[in-house]
């Protein structure tokens, strides 16, 4: 642990927390609302900008959790759930229709990108012949997967875990490594400008001095995902 960094795990989840939750007051509040007008166009820009600190910060703590959970199944296993238990309420708030398979949530992209790093921690281990090839083509399998389902974020979100996974052993070079694929990936740069602002999240990262107390319940973690969307459901239905 490093005394001099002042930002633990779950600092660094509060931080992805409450981005999250401003992010998709914009998403799925004002821009899917009825009164939402052109003078709004600036808090809405606001809050987005705010929340692309969330998503870095979220593969970041996969990572993490890949590193020092007890058991990577279980790990998987508990995302993959919630990615099921959160797929209505996402496709409520952000499709505005019970079901739609065009745009799956996050938590896919999250699962996928876990199980891609636990396939390349195996090759890393056995220390197998051409390993380094192999985990490129796992890494690709998994980016390939989540373009398939359409996950948030999709195979650039599962690649950006990659990355954060292959320079994990030095902080220096994830953060700068990991910033550099965010402002050149095409997915960061065709979508919005704003997306590139997602790399100020390693400035948080870099300032991370390993501390995990683990004061937030895991589930309650898991679950403030669907709980909050539900929330804004309600909301975006009484405006």
């Amino acid at each position: 642990m490093n005394k001099k960094k002042m930002i633990s795990a779950d600092l660094l989840k509060w931080i992805a927390l409450i981005t999250m939750f401003i992010d998709h007051i914009g998403a799925g509040i004002f821009e899917k609302s009825p009164v939402f007008m052109s003078e709004h166009y600036q808090i809405d820009y606001l809050f987005r900008s705010i929340g692309r600190l969330a998503f870095p910060i979220f593969c970041f703590l996969i990572v993490e959790g890949y590193d020092h959970t007890r058991s990577r199944l279980k790990y998987a296993r508990n995302l993959l759930i919630f990615a099921f238990i959160s797929e209505i309420p996402f496709d409520l708030l952000f499709k505005e229709k019970c079901i739609d398979m065009g745009y799956q949530n996050v938590y896919f992209t999250l699962f996928i990108g876990l199980v891609t790093i636990i396939g390349m921690g195996y090759i890393e281990q056995k220390n197998l012949k051409a390993s380094l090839l192999l985990e490129l083509f796992v890494a690709a399998f998994g980016a390939f997967i989540a373009y398939l389902m359409k996950t948030d974020y999709g195979e650039w979100g599962v690649v950006l875990i990659a990355v954060i996974f292959v320079t994990r052993r030095n902080r220096l070079a994830q953060c700068l490594l990991t910033v550099m694929f965010m402002i050149t990936s095409p997915f960061y740069m065709d979508i919005a400008m704003i997306e590139s602002l997602g790399a100020l999240s390693f400035i948080l990262v870099g300032m991370y001095n390993g501390e995990r107390k683990g004061t937030i319940n895991k589930y309650v973690f898991y679950s403030l995902y669907p709980a909050h969307i539900l929330l804004y459901c309600g909301i975006r239905y009484l405006l």
